[in-house]
């Protein structure tokens, strides 16, 4: 398995420290005078090699290759400043509802979906899969069959998961200011959608993946400037309009929850916003 998993250790550059065996999450490694080794297992993911790169990423002395992945190409650590980015970027990042109708810049969304293929899963059995739309041309089409099937299905007095009559209404006035035309996505030129093959025992771990991968995609193009909305709704018209579901080639036994609309926003924040949940924050303590 050793050889599988092209683990290699630079026996120049190993101190023995020994901290690849202890952060090893499927239990693989061992110390054999005074060098880590990997024991033989039935197979990668709960039966050996979880595939986490811990050994590559933990050793000071990038003495670890695994997977043909090597230390020199890893990117560095963040330095201690990066915890003030990220509180300004929580605060800062809001739904965005209206945009320009443009496409991303590719070289800009390739470091985005990048960036997405170390996005954490349930036992790092990385089984997500991701469907994106960057063309406002392939955005429309989709925006037309499921707007349609949507206002056909409302006809009717159907209303996809977490809409209802009055809620809806709502939602239709809002298109005369708020979401310029499109309830459905908000006028979003691109679309993210997080899928993943949710049946037997793991069903439930799709269902945070997905949730997981979705949350992260959304910080990660605020990050980059890029106006987001996350949206239940139009996930549930996509699920009813069959015609939708099949533009975005998402197979049926996948679970689909959540998706971001995105691109460049037509309104830019001066600020972030003051929220206050101190009411809802609960602190265990052993004391009575």
């Amino acid at each position: 398995m050793e050889q599988k998993a092209r683990f290699f250790v630079d026996e120049r550059k190993c101190i023995g420290c020994g901290k690849c065996v202890k952060v090893c999450s499927g239990m693989v490694l061992e110390m054999e005078e005074g060098l880590p080794h990997m024991k033989s297992f039935e197979r990668f993911g709960w039966r050996g090699c979880w595939r986490c790169q811990h050994c590559l990423a933990v050793c000071s002395q990038g003495a670890i290759s695994i997977f043909g992945k090597r230390p020199e190409q890893s990117l560095p650590l963040p330095d201690a400043t990066l915890g003030q980015q990220i509180d300004r970027l929580v605060a800062s990042r809001r739904s965005c509802r209206r945009y320009i109708d443009q496409n991303v810049e590719r070289s800009l969304m390739d470091t985005i979906l990048q960036d997405m293929n170390n996005v954490p899963t349930g036992g790092n059995a990385q089984g997500l899969e991701f469907t994106v739309i960057d063309d406002v041309d392939a955005m429309y089409r989709l925006w037309e069959v499921a707007y349609k099937g949507m206002e056909a299905n409302a006809r009717r007095g159907y209303f996809s998961a977490g809409m209802n009559l009055r809620m809806y209404d709502i939602m239709k006035r809002s298109e005369e200011e708020l979401r310029k035309d499109d309830m459905l996505f908000c006028g979003a030129p691109h679309l993210f959608v997080a899928h993943q093959k949710a049946v037997g025992q793991w069903a439930a771990d799709a269902v945070a993946d997905c949730n997981i991968a979705s949350a992260y995609f959304e910080l990660i193009c605020n990050a980059h400037g890029l106006g987001t909305v996350m949206m239940s709704y139009a996930a549930s018209v996509i699920q009813d309009v069959p015609q939708a579901r099949q533009l975005l080639g998402i197979p049926e036994d996948h679970y689909m929850g959540i998706i971001v609309g995105f691109g460049y926003p037509e309104i830019k924040y001066a600020r972030g916003v003051q929220k206050d949940r101190s009411a809802k924050l609960h602190r265990y303590t052993d004391k009575h």
